[in-house]
């Protein structure tokens, strides 16, 4: 190779390391992450600042709610010490105009130290007007009203914010039963909470900030304070045509109310009316018309709501005047490295693309068609050498794996892998269990699909759990039942002992599943299990393309057997044949079975010796004898047919 060619082969951008091509790219590509940043820092920052706003709304709305409570409570505090006074008892048992002269006193001097109430009335326990710091009201019957209805019964009672209908006044009633020395109610005291102290509390929110807006809803979407009386008692949402109805009839607001129009902030109503906690959202206001955020809170002594709203622009429009100034900034000297960015971006984009779409052919399962073109000799050309090396090795690895997984069932594929396990049967003594939920057709048929393998899932995961601890394998799944062998495809010692065990492990996770079944009002579980021990032939089973390990052999049908055999019984006993006990009956220590003598069961012509196995729990309750197992002869069971 020439000089000439040697240098210019040096200066090429093929072969500059990728670091070099990475410096200059961020080197002209860095006014793009300031701007990146400049925005980010502005939607951070407005995010930050909205979470702050927001924060700060909603304190002051509970605190504006907390001093409406205080002063909800105070009042029910003042009509109750009004309604215990002896000179109203007497008033309402045995009117006379020096009791209501002396009642009407009293109801002078609570006003005057309580600027905040406007009216107290006494009424007889038929609504009649015995006494009231207003005249006018003297004598009339006011049996029709919410406060009345309430007290008379012997319940206190405070209203909604209304508006009276003979002073056009708004203001909350609150009302108490008069009981006399009998403890019977004998009349009602009344009183009208002025509608200014709520206005005043909610003007004295906004007033370390006057661009803040301070309104109440009450329980039915209805804003009863505002301070634009446009809005005050218009509801948040449409209302229905029946609570329409009855808040003019009951003329809440007004005798000139036929109608309560809606603002259209169904979704704010949605949020905000029925909130049990504090919270905040944002809206279009239908008055300013520009977007706001809301922080609200509820009353605890009313199923009211305090807002208080600003307009999202109070605490944008600065930030967002700084991220204008950064745009420009940056968009002037952006202009100068476009050239550069555009000349150098190139050599990134193609050897990347390659391997995007590389990758893209590997997911897609089309491995031919996954190779790299190796175009340079820098990081990225080793890089796509090393990504076409991954690929011949995945060719590689899908082959063996194929070949394997033609051959074996899955259970077993790694153990042949790694030679732990030998192709072909060979024979071998094991325990069979073989398990079933009984009547579970039935049990199906009442069942949605869905709720059927759900089930299915969560006894079957139970089961697997419970035999795991002792070395069983579970062989096959069919249905709801269950073929654990033990002993294969790895040998082990005491298989039968390591059955029982296994069983009673069973039974013990079955019982924790129905407890929590039953605590869902689902039915119990019920299910039998049989445990055969003999010979089997034990190997890779199935067709040319798929090959299952599992055991052929006698002891696979009688355990099936035996765990039909267990509906027989009373108790639901574990069913062994005579090899399993024979097995394990010097180690079985702890065991309670009883000999069932011969037994015919269904398919096979020659009787079984059974025995039945009892839970654990009976051993604990002293019925084992001294060696620790408990044999107990049984009659065998008829025939079956």
């Amino acid at each position: 190779m020439s000089i000439a060619r040697l240098r210019s082969t040096r200066f090429h951008p093929a072969t500059w390391p990728i670091a070099v091509k990475l410096a200059m790219a961020l080197v002209v590509a860095s006014l793009v992450p300031m701007l990146v940043v400049s925005y980010y820092n502005l939607r951070e920052g407005l995010a930050i600042t909205a979470a702050n706003e927001a924060e700060e709304l909603e304190q002051i709305a509970s605190s504006t709610g907390g001093r409406l409570d205080q002063l909800i409570k105070d009042t029910k505090h003042t009509i109750s010490y009004f309604s215990w006074s002896e000179e109203l008892i007497h008033l309402v048992t045995a009117p006379d105009d020096g009791s209501r002269v002396r009642v009407e006193d009293k109801m002078s001097r609570l006003i005057d130290a309580n600027e905040d109430i406007e009216l107290f009335m006494v009424l007889d326990k038929e609504g009649k007007v015995l006494a009231s710091t207003k005249p006018r009201y003297l004598g009339r019957v006011l049996n029709f009203r919410d406060y009345f209805k309430d007290a008379v019964r012997g319940r206190n009672y405070i209203s909604d914010l209304e508006v009276g209908t003979a002073s056009n006044n708004p203001g909350m009633y609150f009302s108490a039963p008069v009981r006399n020395l009998a403890g019977n109610v004998s009349g009602v005291a009344v009183l009208k909470l002025k509608g200014d102290a709520i206005a005043n509390i909610m003007e004295a929110a906004r007033s370390r900030e006057k661009w803040l807006t301070t309104f109440l809803v009450d329980g039915d979407g209805i804003i009863i304070y505002h301070p634009d009386e446009k809005v005050q008692y218009r509801s948040m949402a449409p209302l229905s045509a029946e609570l329409q109805k009855r808040l003019i009839e009951e003329k809440r607001f007004g005798m000139d109310v036929s109608e309560i129009p809606d603002l259209g902030l169904k979704d704010l109503a949605d949020k905000m009316v029925n909130a049990t906690q504090p919270g905040h959202a944002n809206y279009l206001s239908p008055i300013s018309k520009l977007p706001e955020i809301v922080g609200f809170a509820r009353l605890t002594e009313k199923r009211w709501q305090v807002a208080v709203s600003e307009h999202e622009d109070i605490y944008s429009r600065p930030l967002e005047h700084l991220f204008r100034n950064a745009v420009a900034s940056v968009a002037l000297m952006g202009a100068l490295f476009v050239a550069f960015a555009l000349l150098f971006a190139r050599t990134f984009t193609r050897p990347l693309k390659a391997l995007t779409d590389s990758a893209g052919a590997i997911e897609r399962g089309e491995l031919e068609r996954a190779k790299v073109h190796v175009a340079t000799q820098d990081e990225l050309g080793q890089l796509a050498q090393t990504f076409n090396a991954m690929i011949d090795g995945i060719k590689a690895r899908q082959r063996e794996r194929d070949i394997f997984g033609r051959m074996v069932s899955p259970e077993v594929r790694e153990k042949l892998l790694t030679g732990e396990l030998k192709l072909g049967g060979e024979n071998l003594r094991v325990s069979v269990l073989f398990s079933d939920i009984r009547g579970f057709s039935t049990m199906s048929e009442k069942m949605s699909p869905h709720d059927v393998v759900l089930l299915l899932n969560e006894y079957l995961t139970e089961m697997t759990e419970a035999v795991r601890p002792f070395g069983g394998y579970v062989n096959n799944f069919i249905g709801d039942a269950i073929v654990v062998i033990f002993g294969a495809p790895e040998a082990q010692a005491g298989n039968e002992l390591s059955a029982i065990r296994a069983a009673l492990a069973m039974k013990a996770r079955l019982e924790v599943l129905n407890q929590r079944r039953k605590a869902m009002d689902d039915p119990p579980l019920v299910t039998g299990i049989g445990i055969s021990t003999g010979k089997v032939v034990a190997g890779q089973i199935g067709s040319l393309e798929r090959f299952m390990y599992t055991v052929i052999g006698d002891a696979v049908n009688v355990a099936a057997r035996l765990e039909d055999l267990t509906k027989q019984f009373d108790g639901n006993p574990i069913l062994l044949n005579a090899a399993t006990w024979e097995g394990c009956k010097h180690d079985a220590h702890g065991i309670r079975l009883a000999d069932q003598g011969m037994q015919r069961v269904k398919g096979r012509a020659e009787p079984v010796h059974v025995y039945a196995v009892f839970p654990e729990e009976d051993v604990q309750a002293g019925r084992q004898d001294a060696i620790g197992v408990t044999v107990e002869r049984a009659p065998a069971l008829p025939e079956l047919r």
